[in-house]
């Protein structure tokens, strides 16, 4: 009995010890497989045992499974995973997220979870979505994609940067864009054009105080932070190859441009009767001639040679379109290579981009590279992101567009040199082949095609260096050191041989014009982060001080009496003496000079998936506020209640997402002068007395602050059958206080206006993002989705101000929205005397225009209304995605269609629209343009509707089977055609409503893309 005893307790033994000789300790990171962001908090277990543990806040984990085990991965909102270790000891799990809509990793910066722990409004996309756009700035796709987001592109000329808006305009005189974050470092919202979209891996647009506060003082205006892609394990251990291009063609959208053809113009200028126009002048209905400016009865031998002479006009009949705009040619080439092991992966790219403009001697050519690479070493995880383009970009000259961040200023664009104020300029009876001159519009335009060149070399570059190391399970220091780099060096030339080459004041030999700027952004964020999760309790906390230095410099010079031998280099240049007065212009430029402090605390509680409660704190320190109001506190509370884990809800089938989250917080602006030391009385150069002077330039203020938000957000996230139908709410209200604005001076101050802080404005509005699979099976799906918001925009007080003007077209004034029209109402035209009906300031009806009588009209150059419409369907190989955009509740003034409907004798030398040939000639004539006889002015019937619908994209995929011969050595094959900006549908006459500004200047328009392409992954 003792012996048997003896032999069982040994086989005892014997079995534990030979299990756990077959138990192995698994470590491992799971990351969402869209993202590639590690995912925190997910369930790890042992396949049919209760042993189990969660991942750390770096998505890591560390479990003992026996030989043969599968481990289960679970996490709310994600698709289950089961796999066996096999004999590996570091595995790399990559989950799917069941919605992507609803259920993702949110990357927010400084934090990232899953959006069922966020508290704040966040819209996420990948950037696959968005940079299948044949276009060369990636803030320009982001138009339609996401509610409360409205991107307003200035110009069409390849590689512009739009203006971009959050949730409305915040403020008079300050930024209104949003901050850039790529890969934790700020960069400046100008540069993209020297960024590479196809680099891009996910795009979060931050809304609320909750997301946007933890960014302090540059969150005002909303956040939009980037991660590019990274390097991927596998589990074949094999690197991947990809390869896409893109081949296209542009062209300019002209169905509402109607300017008249020669025969139009000879008879409009019948209708005229002016005999300085070879219409009339020539005409046999015109019985006089003009000899030395007076009128002589005509010969018949003088209607022979006028009939000749118009049938000579007849024959030219120049469509201007045909030598002042092109058919442009883009392609695009990205080469990339990502892989790695269970400890390093990398990604590395190379692109190239060319796309030239619809106008000629207009383009950009980008050249492209980057390396991302993440290493995890035990304690140590380290990610070091490296992006370097160049990029070329060449433009017209003259284009009308706004400054950056306002409202535009007015005559900018309107000049011949600008070759789409030449569209309307030129007359249908001019030669192309004519010699330039004075009131030749096509030929001086062509002029300066030849002779004229502008063209910015820009060098980008932005380097990132994360470091995470994990003190234990709990506690990890963290830091983040970054750089942003811009360098633009710029080159005007004008031929001195040519005919704007001899106009030049100085030495009547044209001009060379270099300019070159350079912009270095410095971030360093470091400090802890605290990880616990216990039960069903999670909480994180982050302690950080942050650095911010933006550093600029600028300097040019013009030079003059240029020799055409050496053209385009300084040695062309004449040196200047005091005799041929070719000195050159030197010139300095207001560079950005700031520095920013902060220290940054943030809190998340959660209690199972059911709430959690977040907190954030942050204390800036800017140069660019004077040090009595230096530093300031930024603060955010946020909950989010997933309602459908209550108990009481689990008996219900029909929702399957259901989640309430509500926010507060403080956020700031403190850039609202034009230079960083804009609160100092600044001076400048001058010459007094014959020597040289000091005077002061702008007064300063020293009781200058900041301009602050306080925003409040309730979103609702639903989805019902299973996530079959998804969408999201969300209501709104932003109040800015201490606005930026000029408040009058008295001139005796020697100053008109002094920046300062006064007054509020008011941005509250709704958001709707709803998204449906209306099919859903094995080979056919299709989605379709919506996106709209809706914004009122109200000023609530200007401080002292009662109004102030932005131009000479918009005006600011408490209880209407910021850039309100204003001008004299248009009443109409008298049917007896052909004059223009004016309403003066009491609603009466006048035929005397006058400026006193212009009042606020119902109208804004800012839309009320922005959204998107979707569509995608997938059917076996084939693929196709749509995208259509709106807007509503937009105007501008439109110069170009202003000039093109008047019979002033100051503009009828200039071409016109078809329309004027029913302008006003007799009594009882009914019509909307008034008699030749009467002058033109600006009146509220020249601001026009800018809204518009547009099929924005649309693109056509197609993947091709792989041989079984090929399988090897390629993985995936995809063709496909893309179209942007295909259709529009709007009131606007013209080429084009879409803008940044209010007021419509013979900008650049916005072509339309037709390309195809392919992608090889090997």
């Amino acid at each position: 009995m003792q012996l048997k005893s003896i032999f069982l307790f040994c086989m005892l033994l014997l079995m534990v010890l030979t299990g756990a000789a077959q138990a192995r300790l698994i470590k491992g990171v799971v990351s969402d497989s869209l993202t590639q962001q590690p995912l925190p908090g997910v369930a790890v277990q042992v396949a049919g045992t209760p042993a189990g543990t969660t991942t750390d806040v770096n998505g890591a984990f560390s479990i003992h499974v026996a030989a043969g085990q599968a481990l289960r991965f679970v996490y709310m909102g994600y698709e289950e995973k089961t796999m066996i270790p096999g004999a590996r000891q570091e595995i790399s799990v990559w989950l799917s997220a069941a919605s992507q809509s609803l259920s993702a990793v949110v990357v927010t910066g400084y934090t990232q979870q899953s959006k069922l722990r966020t508290t704040g409004a966040v819209s996420s996309l990948p950037a696959a979505v968005v940079t299948q756009a044949p276009v060369g700035s990636f803030d320009v796709m982001l138009q339609g994609r996401v509610p409360g987001l409205h991107t307003g592109t200035p110009t069409g000329q390849p590689g512009s940067a739009g203006r971009v808006s959050i949730r409305g305009l915040g403020s008079v005189n300050g930024d209104v864009n949003p901050l850039y974050i790529v890969d934790g470092v700020p960069v400046a919202n100008n540069s993209f054009a020297a960024l590479n979209p196809d680099d891009f891996e996910t795009i979060s647009i931050l809304k609320d105080a909750a997301a946007t506060a933890p960014y302090g003082s540059r969150a005002a205006n909303g956040v939009i932070v980037i991660t590019t892609k990274k390097g991927k394990y596998r589990e074949d251990g094999k690197a991947r190859v990809y390869y896409s291009n893109q081949f296209g063609v542009s062209a300019v959208n002209s169905a509402k441009w109607d300017m008249m053809n020669t025969t139009e113009r000879l008879r409009f200028e019948e209708i005229l009767k002016d005999p300085l126009l070879p219409g009339w002048a020539y005409s046999r209905q015109n019985p006089e001639k003009l000899v030395n400016g007076i009128g002589v009865p005509k010969t018949e031998a003088d209607y022979i040679s006028g009939d000749h002479y118009l049938d000579s006009l007849r024959n030219i009949n120049t469509d201007w379109r045909k030598y002042l705009l092109r058919n442009g040619r883009m392609q695009s080439h990205n080469l990339s290579m990502s892989g790695g092991n269970e400890k390093t992966t990398f990604y590395l790219a190379a692109g190239y981009f060319n796309q030239e403009g619809v106008a000629l001697n207009s383009g950009l050519e980008r050249y492209s590279l980057r390396a991302n690479i993440r290493n995890h070493s035990g304690r140590f995880t380290t990610a070091l992101h490296i992006g370097i383009s160049s990029a070329l970009v060449k433009y017209i000259p003259d284009e009308g567009v706004a400054e950056e961040g306002g409202a535009a200023v007015g005559g900018g664009g309107i000049t011949e040199k600008n070759p789409v104020a030449a569209l309307y300029y030129a007359l249908p009876y001019e030669s192309p082949y004519g010699k330039p001159g004075v009131g030749r519009y096509g030929a001086n335009a062509l002029d300066a095609y030849a002779n004229m060149q502008l063209k910015d070399q820009q060098l980008k570059g932005i380097l990132s260096l994360q470091e995470t190391v994990q003190l234990n399970k709990e506690l990890q220091l963290t830091g983040t050191l970054g750089m942003d780099f811009q360098q633009v060096n710029h080159t005007g030339y004008l031929n001195p041989d040519s005919w704007y080459g001899k106009l030049v004041s100085n030495g009547n030999q044209g001009s060379l014009d270099r300019k070159l700027t350079q912009r270095t952004g410095l971030v360093a964020t470091g400090g802890l982060r605290y990880n616990r999760q216990w039960g069903q309790h999670e909480v994180e906390a982050n302690l950080l001080a942050e650095m911010n230095r933006i550093k600029g410099s600028g300097f040019g010079f013009t030079g003059f009496g240029l020799i055409s031998e050496l053209s385009g280099t300084p040695n062309a240049v004449t040196p200047g003496t005091g005799e041929n007065n070719f000195i050159p212009v030197l010139s300095g430029q207001t560079t950005p000079d700031r520095l920013l402090l902060s220290q940054i605390a943030l809190f998340r509680y959660s209690f199972s998936d059911k709430y959690t409660l977040s907190a954030s704190l942050r204390r800036d320190g800017s140069s660019q506020v004077p040090a009595a109001n230096r530093y300031r506190f930024f603060y955010a509370l946020g909950g989010s209640w997933n309602i459908l884990a209550e108990e009481w809800m689990q008996q219900q089938s029909a929702l399957s997402t259901l989640r309430l989250r509500a926010s507060y917080g403080l956020t700031g602006n403190a850039g609202g002068f034009m230079s960083d030391y804009g609160f100092r009385t600044l001076y400048g150069t001058a010459h007094y007395g014959g020597g040289a002077a000091l005077v002061p330039q702008s007064p300063g203020n020293a009781a200058y602050t900041w301009e602050t938000n306080r925003i409040g957000d309730i979103g609702l996230e639903f989805g019902f059958f299973r996530n079959r139908l998804r969408g999201e709410v969300d209501v709104y209200n932003r109040v800015t206080e201490g606005l930026f604005i000029n408040r009058n001076l008295s001139l005796t101050t020697g100053f008109s206006t002094i920046a300062s802080n006064a007054g509020k404005v008011r941005n509250s509005g709704v958001e709707l993002m709803l998204e449906g699979d209306i099919i859903r099976r094995n080979e056919l799906t299709l989605t379709l989705g919506v996106n709209m918001a809706y914004n009122k925009n109200r000023i609530l007080s200007l401080g002292e101000e009662e109004q102030i003007f932005a131009d000479e077209a918009t005006i600011n004034l408490a209880g209407r929205p910021l850039g309100t029209f204003r001008a004299v109402r248009w009443k109409g035209v008298d049917p007896q005397t052909g004059a223009p009906v004016y309403l003066d300031k009491n609603g009466k009806e006048t035929s005397t225009y006058n400026p006193d009588d212009a009042v606020p009209l119902p109208a804004k150059y800012d839309p009320s209304l922005t959204g998107g419409i979707t569509a995608t369907l997938h059917y076996k190989r084939f693929e196709c995605a749509v995208l259509v955009s709106f807007i509503s509740g937009m105007s501008r003034l439109n110069y170009p269609d202003m000039y093109a409907h008047t019979g002033d004798a100051a503009y009828r030398r200039y071409s016109q629209s078809k329309d004027m040939l029913n302008i006003w000639q007799r009594p009882g004539d009914i019509s909307r343009y008034p008699g030749a006889q009467y002058a033109t002015y600006f009146t509220s019937r020249d601001i026009t509707s800018a809204d518009y619908v547009k099929l924005r994209n649309v693109m056509l995929g197609y993947n091709i089977p792989v041989s079984r011969h090929m399988a090897g050595a390629v993985r995936n094959i995809k063709v496909f055609a893309t179209g942007q900006n295909l259709l529009s549908f709007m009131k606007w006459r013209g080429f084009d409503p879409e803008d940044a500004n209010d007021i419509a200047q013979y900008e650049y328009p916005m072509p339309r893309t037709v390309a195809g392409g392919i992608q090889v992954t090997f």
